[in-house]
């Protein structure tokens, strides 16, 4: 998410927080392999938040890459990474199923 970005709102230390609290028991759902993050990467994350608004993706590549790869399938996807422990990233979307 670029700074001054208004098309959706950022969210608190707090929310973080919660979200990142409800995302430990969730499994990943979506696994970027060697190619990276491509149209059909972001199509999948699309799909899965039709189910949840906190989504998992695991990524193969190394923590540095990983960190890009997320935050341009954010970008891709208009999500916001909330957090990410060792290769995983957990991405939220509000409100993705009322669409």
């Amino acid at each position: 998410m670029e700074p001054g970005s208004e098309d959706q709102p950022r969210l608190t230390g707090a929310e973080r927080g919660k979200l990142r609290s409800l995302a430990q028991t969730l499994d990943p759902k979506v696994f970027v392999g060697k190619a990276g993050v491509n149209a059909g990467i972001a199509k999948l994350l699309e799909e899965a938040f039709r189910n949840a608004d906190l989504v998992k993706v695991r990524f193969t590549a190394e923590r540095d890459e990983m960190d890009k790869q997320a935050q341009e399938l954010a970008k891709l996807t208009e999500s916001e990474v909330i957090g990410s422990v060792g290769r995983t990233a957990t991405f939220f979307k509000l409100g993705a199923d009322a669409a």
